[in-house]
C-alpha cells in the first residue's frame, strides 16, 4: 500500500514537472511574441559587437610551409637511403615534433637566428606510414615566417641526429614568402556567427523573463495566492475580417461571435444570479486590476444577457476616467453620471435614464471622459440614488474603474452588494493582484469570484478536456456550477476594453 502511495506521488511530481516545463514554453512563445522586436535587437546588438570586436582585434598570420623526405645516411660514405618500413616512419613520425619542441633545437634555432625569442610557431605533420614531412611556421610577418622556416630546415638535421641518426631533407616543395594572410577574417562568417551568439542570448534573456514571469495563468495560480472562486473563463475571441477590416463588438446578440463565447456568458449569467440570490443582492460591482483587462466587455455582456432572461437590469458606466461602455455598446453619447451631477450639485430629476431598445436594459453611460471622477463617485447622495434605482431593478450592474491605480473602484465599493473580479490571462502580475484584492477587501461587500478572461486557444488542460465542458464546464463548474467552455476561439479589440 505504502509502495503504491509512493509510486503515485512519483508520478504526480513528474506530472507537474513535465506541466511546467509545457507552461515555461509557452510563456516564452507569448513572450516571444510581444516582445520580438527586443530579441531582433539583441541579435542585432551581439552580432554588430561581435563583428566590431572581430575587426579590431583581428591580427593577420601569415604561414610559410615546406614539404620534403627524410632519408638516413652515412658521413662517411655520403649515401643515403629512404625510410621504407613501418617502423621507420611510425619512429619518424613521433620523433620529428619531439625534436621540434626539444629545448636544445629551440636554443640553436634563436642564436642562429640572432634573437632571444621567437616571432613564430613551428609545426610538422608526417604524412602517415611514408617518410614525407610538412613544416609549417605561423608567423605575423610574412619575412619571419621564411626566414624562421629556412633555419629550421637548416639546422634540425644536425639538432635530431642524436634521436634520428644521420638524415637529410629532400625538398620537394621549398619555402617561399608567404603574400596573404591566412586568417583573414571572413564577412559570411562573422555575421553568421553573430547572428547566432545574437540569438543565443536573445533566448537566453527572454527565456530568464518567461521563468521569472509571476502571472495568474490558471486557477491553481490563483488558488496558491487568493481565495477566490473562478467563476467562469472567457474565450480569446478574434473575428475573420474578409476582404477588409470589420469592426464587430464583442455582445452576446451578436450571432457572429462564438457558441462558446456565448455560453460562457450564460454559464456566468447563471452562476451569478444564483449566489446574488442567496442574500438577495441586486448591485454588482465588475472591476479588475489593471486597464484592458476587459472588465467593461464583461459588463456589458452581463447586462446583455440578464436582460435577455427578461430581468431589469440597468448598467452605469462608473469608470468615469476611460467610459468605454458607450462605445462597446455602440449606442452613441448620452447620459452618464456627471450629467445626473452636474457641478457637485444633487442629482438632476429631471434627467431622464435612457433605455436601449436593441438591448433592452437601461444605461447610464457617456463618451465624455472626465479628468477629476472623485468629486462625483464620491457625493454623498450618490448611494442612496443606486439604490432608489436598485428598488425599480431586479440588477443593476456597476462598471467600475480598475482598483490597482485609482481609489475610484474603493469609492463605488461601498455601493455596492457584491463584486466580480476581472482577470485577464497572463497580464497581471500576481504580487498587483494581491495588493489590489487587499486594498478592496477593505469594505464589507462581498466578493462573489474572478472571472479569467481572454484565455487562450489551443491549451489542452483548459479546454474542453479539463477546464471546459469536463471540469469547470458543464461537468463541475458549468451550468451546474460554474463555467462553460474555457477557451479556444482567439481574441478582438474589443474584449480588452
Amino acid at each position: 500500500m505504502e509502495e503504491n502511495k509512493m509510486e503515485n506521488t512519483s508520478a504526480e511530481t513528474r506530472e507537474e514537472a513535465e506541466i511546467d516545463l509545457v507552461a515555461l514554453v509557452r510563456d516564452f512563445s507569448r513572450i516571444f511574441k510581444r516582445l520580438w522586436w527586443l530579441f531582433l535587437i539583441l541579435v542585432a546588438a551581439v552580432a554588430g559587437g561581435y563583428g566590431l570586436y572581430t575587426y579590431v582585434a583581428y591580427t593577420p598570420m601569415y604561414q610559410c610551409s615546406a614539404t620534403f623526405t627524410v632519408s638516413t645516411g652515412d658521413d662517411q660514405t655520403g649515401s643515403y637511403s629512404f625510410y621504407y618500413d613501418q617502423n621507420s616512419a611510425d619512429q619518424l613520425s613521433k620523433t620529428f615534433p619531439y625534436v621540434l619542441d626539444s629545448n636544445y633545437f629551440k636554443s640553436v634555432l634563436l642564436e642562429k637566428l640572432g634573437e632571444t625569442s621567437l616571432n613564430g610557431t613551428i609545426t610538422a605533420e608526417t604524412v602517415e606510414n611514408s617518410n614525407m614531412v610538412t613544416m609549417t611556421v605561423e608567423s605575423g610577418d610574412p619575412a619571419d615566417a621564411e626566414n624562421i622556416l629556412e633555419t629550421a630546415l637548416e639546422i634540425y638535421p644536425e639538432t635530431a641526429r642524436f634521436v634520428l641518426g644521420t638524415i637529410q631533407f629532400n625538398l620537394i616543395d621549398s619555402p617561399k614568402t608567404p603574400t596573404e594572410a591566412y586568417n583573414r577574417p571572413e564577412p559570411a562568417r562573422v555575421l553568421g556567427i553573430g547572428i547566432l551568439a545574437g540569438a543565443a542570448a536573445g533566448v537566453i534573456v527572454l527565456g530568464i523573463m518567461a521563468f521569472f514571469r509571476r502571472t495568474a495563468k490558471t486557477p491553481e495560480d490563483m488558488k496558491r495566492f487568493t481565495s477566490l472562486k473562478c467563476l467562469a473563463v472567457i474565450p480569446y475571441v478574434k473575428f475573420k475580417a474578409r476582404g477588409h477590416k470589420v469592426h464587430t463588438s464583442l455582445s452576446v446578440l451578436n450571432r457572429r461571435l462564438p457558441y462558446g463565447f456565448r455560453e460562457n456568458i450564460r454559464a456566468l449569467q447563471i452562476r451569478l444570479e444564483r449566489e446574488m440570490g442567496k442574500r438577495k443582492d441586486k448591485i454588482l460591482m465588475v472591476t479588475s486590476t489593471l486597464p484592458d483587462e476587459g472588465k467593461s466587455t464583461v459588463a456589458v455582456a452581463l447586462a446583455e444577457m440578464f436582460a435577455s432572461k427578461g430581468k431589469k437590469v440597468l448598467l452605469i458606466d462608473g469608470d468615469l476616467r476611460k467610459q468605454k461602455d458607450a462605445g462597446i455598446l455602440e449606442c452613441g453619447d448620452g447620459v452618464g453620471l456627471q450629467d445626473i451631477f452636474k457641478k457637485g450639485k444633487g442629482p438632476d430629476e429631471s434627467v431622464k435614464i435612457r433605455k436601449l431598445e436593441k438591448q433592452q436594459f437601461w444605461f447610464i453611460g457617456s463618451s465624455r471622459p472626465m479628468e477629476q471622477p472623485a468629486g462625483i463617485l464620491s457625493h454623498p447622495e450618490l448611494p442612496a440614488l443606486i439604490r432608489r434605482l436598485a428598488e425599480k431593478m431586479d440588477y443593476v450592474i456597476l462598471d467600475t474603474p480598475p482598483c490597482g491605480i485609482f481609489q475610484d473602484a474603493a469609492l463605488m465599493e461601498e455601493y455596492a452588494d457584491a463584486v466580480l473580479y476581472v482577470i485577464k490571462y497572463d497580464a497581471v502580475p500576481q504580487q498587483k493582484i494581491i495588493e489590489s484584492l487587499s486594498f478592496l477587501r477593505g469594505s464589507r461587500t462581498r466578493f462573489l469570484g474572478y472571472v479569467f478572461n481572454s484565455y487562450p486557444q489551443g491549451m489542452n488542460d483548459y479546454g474542453y478536456g479539463r477546464y471546459g465542458y469536463g471540469h469547470y464546464g458543464y461537468g463541475r463548474y458549468g451550468y451546474g456550477r460554474y463555467g462553460n467552455s474555457r477557451y479556444g476561439y482567439g481574441r478582438s479589440e474589443e474584449q480588452d476594453d
